[in-house]
C-alpha cells in the first residue's frame, strides 16, 4: 500500500500533467477563439463627429465637450443611466455621496465619498471639491453651466476634510442639478493641478474617472487607458484602452465602421436601415431633445388659443405617432407622452399619462363650437438643437389640422428674431395673427423641472408666457421653490403634470434620441439618457 506521501506525490504529478495539457493545448486555443484576456478586451475604438473645443479643462468647453474629456473625470452629482438624479443607482455615478440643504434653500453641505483617488495616486478631499466649484465660477470660465453657477454661488467654504458648505445668492432647491452631467458639465477637478494656473489641466490632465488620459493628436484623436484603481469596481472599463478619432463627415464614420476601425460611431437616420441589415446595432442616449407645440397668447381672450376647446380640438386632430413613424426609424425618436413639461428623465414624468388620443370627428365638433371662422392659424416652425426634420414634421402637422377645417399656415422662424417678441412685456406677436402656435425643441433638464415651470408656465421676466394662466403658474413655481425635499418635490411635479395634461395647454410631439451604430461584438452600452455629452464608454461590454 502506498504511503500518504506517495499518494500526494502521485496527485501532484497528475495535476502537473493536467496543467501542461491545458497550458500547451487548451489555453492557446482559448486565446485564439476569444478576445478576452486577464485585463479586458483590448482597445475600444470610437469615431465622433466633433471634439468641440478640444480641451481637457471642463471649465473651457460646453456640455458637448464631455464627449472628448469627460471620460477621465467624475461628475460631482451622479445621474443613473435613465438620467435620474435622485435614485439609489445614481449615487454610484457621482463623487458626492451625501448632501443636505438648509431649510431656506440658501446653503448646501456637500460630502465627498472617501474612496476617490486621483490618477496620480493622491487622495481626493474637500479641498478638491471647493477648488472645483471656484474654478467653474471664476471670471473667464466658459462651460455651459459656469454662468449659472457664477450667478448662484456666493461662496464656498471647506468645513471638514470631506465636506464643503456652498452658500447661494438666492434660494434654489434644485441647485444640485447644475452639478450633474445631464443638466450641467462640472466634474470634480484636482486642486493640486488647478494650482498650476490657467491651462494646467491641458498640460497635466489628471482626473478620478474610469479612464486615464494617455495621448492625443490635435484635431485627429485622443487616447485613454483603463483606470485599475477606480473607486467603483462595478464600473471598471470593459476594455483596456479607449481610442477616439474625430470624423466630421458621416461618410468617413461609416467607412470606419465597415472596416472595423471603429466599434461605435454616431450615424444619421438615413443610414440606420442599411447598418441594421449589415449586423450593426443602433443605440445611444435616449430622450435628449423634446419638441412641443406651444399655444402663444393663450392668456389673452382676444386670441383663439385662449379657448380650451380650440386647443383641445387641435390636439385631438393630431396623430403624433403617425408623424414620428413616418419621419424616423424607431431607434431615433418616440412619440411624446404625458405633459409637455417633462420627459422621462424628469422626476415630474408620469408614465401613466399616455399620448393624446386622435379623435378627428370630435376635434372637428369641438372646433365648430368655438368662434373660429377660418382665420389663419400660424404654426411657427423653429428648427433648433439639430432637429433638421422640423420643416417636414410641421407640414404634416398643418395637413392634419387642415383636415378638420383649420386654416393652418407654416411660418419658418429663427430664435434670434423670435426671442425679443416672446420676452418683451407685453409680448409683440401681433404679426402672427389670432392663433399663433410655436413648435420648437428643448433639451431635457431633469434637475431643472422648476426651470421648466418658470420658463413655460409662469409670468416671470424671461418666461415665454405659453400658459393660459401665468398667475397659476407663478403659484405653482412658489410652492416648488419652497420644497427642499426632492422626493416630495417630485410628487408635486407629477401632480402638476397631471393637471396640465388635462388642460391641453401644450401638445408634446416627440422625444428625439441620439443614434450610434455599434459593431456586432458589443452587447451592452449605458450612456446617460437626457444628454449627448455623458457617453460612459466604461459601460461598454
Amino acid at each position: 500500500m502506498a504511503s500518504p506521501l506517495g499518494w500526494f506525490a502521485l496527485a501532484a504529478a497528475l495535476c502537473l500533467a493536467a496543467y501542461a495539457v491545458w497550458a500547451f493545448a487548451v489555453y492557446p486555443y482559448i486565446q485564439t477563439q476569444s478576445p478576452y484576456d486577464e485585463r479586458g478586451l483590448g482597445p475600444l475604438n470610437v469615431a465622433l463627429a466633433s471634439f468641440s473645443a478640444e480641451t481637457l479643462d471642463p471649465s473651457m468647453d460646453n456640455q458637448d465637450g464631455g464627449r472628448y474629456h469627460a471620460h477621465i473625470y467624475d461628475p460631482l452629482v451622479g445621474a443613473n443611466p435613465q438620467g435620474r438624479l435622485h435614485s439609489p443607482s445614481s449615487a454610484s455615478y457621482g463623487v458626492i455621496d451625501d448632501w443636505s440643504v438648509a431649510p431656506d434653500g440658501m446653503a448646501y453641505t456637500l460630502s465627498l465619498r472617501q474612496s476617490v483617488l486621483w490618477h496620480d495616486g493622491q487622495n481626493a478631499d474637500s479641498e478638491d471639491l471647493a477648488a472645483s466649484l471656484e474654478h467653474y465660477i471664476r471670471e473667464g470660465a466658459a462651460c455651459g453651466v459656469c454662468g449659472n453657477l457664477r450667478d448662484e454661488i456666493e461662496d464656498v467654504e471647506v468645513v471638514e476634510k470631506r465636506a464643503v458648505s456652498v452658500r447661494l445668492n438666492s434660494p434654489n432647491v434644485v441647485f444640485l442639478g447644475l452639478l450633474a452631467p445631464v443638466e450641467g458639465d462640472a466634474p470634480l477637478l484636482p486642486h493640486h493641478i488647478l494650482g498650476g494656473g490657467e491651462g494646467a489641466l491641458d498640460l497635466r490632465p489628471v482626473g478620478s474617472g474610469p479612464w486615464r488620459f494617455a495621448d492625443s493628436s490635435e484635431g485627429e484623436s485622443v487616447d485613454y487607458e483603463s483606470n485599475p484603481d477606480y473607486w467603483n469596481a462595478d464600473r471598471f472599463p470593459g476594455y483596456d484602452t479607449l481610442h477616439i478619432v474625430q470624423a466630421p463627415e458621416e461618410a468617413a464614420r461609416l467607412a470606419l465602421l465597415h472596416s472595423g476601425a471603429a466599434d461605435i460611431a454616431p450615424v444619421g437616420i438615413d443610414a440606420i436601415a442599411d447598418l441594421k441589415a449589415e449586423g450593426f446595432t443602433i443605440d445611444g442616449p435616449k430622450h435628449v431633445i423634446s419638441t412641443t407645440l406651444r399655444f402663444l397668447m393663450s392668456y389673452d381672450d382676444a386670441h383663439f388659443t385662449s379657448d380650451a376647446r380650440f386647443r383641445n380640438a387641435l390636439a385631438w386632430s393630431l396623430n403624433p405617432r403617425e408623424i414620428v413613424d413616418a419621419v424616423y426609424p424607431p431607434e431615433a425618436a418616440d412619440a411624446a407622452m404625458g405633459s409637455a413639461l417633462f420627459t422621462p428623465v424628469s422626476p415630474g414624468s408620469d408614465a401613466g399619462l399616455e399620448i393624446y388620443p386622435t379623435f378627428v370627428q370630435d376635434a372637428e365638433r369641438l372646433l365648430n363650437e368655438t368662434d373660429y371662422a377660418g382665420e389663419p392659424v400660424t404654426l411657427l416652425s423653429l428648427a433648433a438643437y439639430g432637429i433638421s426634420e422640423m420643416p417636414r414634421i410641421n407640414e404634416m402637422i398643418a395637413e392634419q389640422w387642415r383636415a378638420i377645417g383649420v386654416n393652418a399656415q407654416v411660418q419658418p422662424v429663427e430664435w434670434p428674431s423670435l426671442q425679443p417678441s416672446l420676452l418683451s412685456r407685453p409680448q409683440k406677436l401681433g404679426e402672427y395673427g389670432p392663433a399663433p402656435v410655436l413648435h420648437g425643441a428643448s433639451p431635457s433638464r431633469p434637475g431643472g423641472d422648476i426651470n421648466s415651470v418658470r420658463r413655460y408656465l409662469s409670468g416671470e421676466d424671461g418666461a415665454m408666457l405659453t400658459y393660459f394662466s401665468p398667475h397659476q403658474g407663478d403659484d405653482a413655481l412658489r410652492q416648488l421653490q419652497g420644497q427642499p425635499n426632492p422626493y416630495s418635490r417630485a410628487a408635486m411635479l407629477r401632480r402638476l403634470a397631471q393637471i396640465t395634461y388635462a388642460e391641453y395647454w401644450a401638445i408634446p410631439i416627440l422625444w428625439r434620441h441620439h443614434t450610434y451604430a455599434l459593431s456586432d461584438g458589443i452587447s451592452l452600452w449605458e450612456p446617460t439618457n437626457g444628454t449627448g455629452g455623458d457617453l460612459r464608454f466604461e459601460t461598454v461590454r
